[in-house]
């Protein structure tokens, strides 16, 4: 089992429980004795009596005992508000060795909508690409996305000056922080003596990302994500918490989370995290976007109806996050992969529990909402970063960093505002600066992104779009072709049918011949 821990290093799941000795407390192989440690519903991946099959996962972090053991916390304040990092936390430092996790595959949950699109709109589907070419020949982060990692430093660092180039490794100049974004792990690595490393595939948020192959399962391919800097207690916070949120979760559009495992640095002797998650081939929507830019450098922007394919893609699986009272925080056009017909959220760096008030908040200048700094993300935020995608893929959105930070271009200089109205005060209402006043939740605002879809279908190829409707079902029977009966005879003025009955009944009365009796003489 490795190290006393209480989870598979190989598949991450939990060992079968010793059965209790004699007595009524005797039990099977499969079941949990009174000499196992702890109870099926508190250990993810326990075997139950039916053989072969998962039991229940853990339901929260510190429901589990290894869990517990492994991450202890304490806070201190910080803010910044820099891209792909911290803008506002009161982090928890990680102390103590993780373990690998795995959840337990239960009945798949989520969207049964079928494609991307809805049926409505035909996306180009993006074919699975071979995993090893997709290694990165001279993987090097860019200069102007180097910047100091510790706390509100956030200065920026390896810079060059002159013909000096910048220095992936070093300390920052402002606070003394070191930093480093030179890969940690090199083609041909053996990770937690599983992983053969295969070469990097990106940089990310919170670090390199690798492409590897498990050869302790099938020699799979899978992603291992580092961090950025081993010294950054938020970046190793956020890793943990990612390891243990998505242990749980899931689903079509979210990337799956085989394993959290620690690899020795020989060159600096630190321990270093990563996360194991399946590989995800095709093209982010940023990839796709950058695939429209003209000779000039200009972007043409995503068809409207395409976009909003993502966007309810994406929705789907936010709302199952948020079902599990999980928050994303940092949807963008950076962190959503398409594969064939299918979107899928890769980066979950930034998720976390909507009662969290301690771990760092992981957001992206231009897509977040503006009160997360203060108040802190919810689910009315989460919406605002789709709402904030789907205008940065639907039009030349310049200035969404700085200028309009926090609001929209004016609709008159936009044409894809002006075309579809419907689309623009569906951006407005989501991204309000008042949370209370934007979509209630992601699936009230994806029907309404639906409706929007069926509208710019309509327009674009002059045929109607209705949705069925959920309220008044089809005629199963018609009980008559007429409303009023026919009229016979002469017309007459409203009410004079009920003044000649009542005529006809005065002349029965007196004799029928219609004349007034004779008075008597006298």
């Amino acid at each position: 089992m490795g190290g006393g821990e209480l989870y598979c290093d190989t598949c991450g799941l939990a060992p079968l429980p010793v059965a209790a000795q004699g007595g009524a407390g005797s039990a099977g192989a499969g079941s949990v004795g009174a000499g196992s440690v702890g109870a099926a519903g508190s250990v993810p991946g326990a075997r139950g009596a039916d053989s072969g099959r998962s039991g229940r996962s853990m339901s929260s972090p510190t429901s589990s005992h290894s869990s517990s053991r492994s991450s202890k916390s304490s806070s201190r304040a910080s803010r910044r508000s820099v891209s792909g990092r911290l803008s506002r936390s009161l982090s928890g430092t990680a102390t103590g060795r993780s373990v690998s996790v795995r959840s337990s595959r239960g009945s798949s949950s989520g969207s049964t909508r079928g494609k991307l699109g809805a049926g409505l709109v035909s996306v180009p589907t993006v074919p699975r690409p071979d995993p090893a070419a997709a290694v990165l020949e001279n993987p090097e982060v860019p200069e102007r996305k180097r910047f100091c990692s510790k706390g509100d430093c956030g200065a920026p660092v390896g810079r060059s000056r002159g013909d000096r180039p910048g220095r992936t490794e070093g300390y920052c100049s402002k606070c003394g922080h070191p930093y480093s974004f030179s890969p940690k792990l090199r083609p041909g690595d053996i990770v937690h003596g599983q992983y053969d490393v295969a070469g990097c595939l990106a940089h990310g948020g919170l670090g390199w990302i690798y492409l590897a192959v498990d050869r302790a399962v099938s020699d799979r391919w899978v992603v291992l994500k580092g961090l950025l800097d081993t010294g950054d207690e938020d970046a190793l916070a956020a890793a943990v918490s990612e390891r243990r949120f998505l242990a749980e979760i899931e689903h079509p559009n979210i990337v799956r989370i085989y394993n959290f495992v620690e690899h020795l640095d020989q060159r600096t002797g630190t321990l270093d995290g990563y996360i194991v998650m399946a590989y995800v081939g095709g093209k982010s929507m940023k990839e796709i976007a950058n695939e429209r830019r003209t000779p000039d450098g200009r972007r043409e922007p995503l068809p409207v109806a395409q976009a909003i394919a993502y966007a309810i893609e994406a929705l789907d699986a936010l709302g199952h996050l948020h079902s599990r009272n999980l928050l994303y925080c940092d949807f963008k056009v950076d962190n959503a992969i398409q594969t064939e017909d299918r979107l899928e959220l890769i980066d979950m760096g930034a998720v976390r529990r909507m009662d969290d008030t301690e771990s760092a908040i992981y957001g992206t200048i231009g897509y977040q909402a503006p009160e997360v700094a203060e108040v802190g993300p919810s689910v009315a935020s989460d919406l605002y970063t789709v709402a904030r995608t789907l205008a940065v893929l639907t039009f030349d959105f310049q200035g969404y960093t700085n200028v309009f930070v926090d609001s929209l271009p004016d609709p008159g200089n936009i044409e894809v505002f002006s075309r579809y109205e419907s689309f623009y005060r569906l951006l407005v209402r989501a991204t309000d600066p008042d949370p209370d006043k934007r979509f209630s939740s992601a699936e009230e605002m994806s029907d309404q992104l639906l409706g929007v879809l069926r509208e710019v279908v309509a327009l674009e190829t002059g045929r109607p779009r209705p949705a069925l409707s959920t309220l008044f079902g089809p005629e199963l029977r018609v009980v008559d072709t007429e409303l009023v009966r026919p009229v016979t005879g002469d017309t007459s003025t409203l009410g004079a049918d009920r003044a000649l009955e009542k005529a006809a009944r005065r002349r029965d009365r007196v004799g029928g011949n219609g004349s007034a009796p004779a008075l008597p003489a006298g």
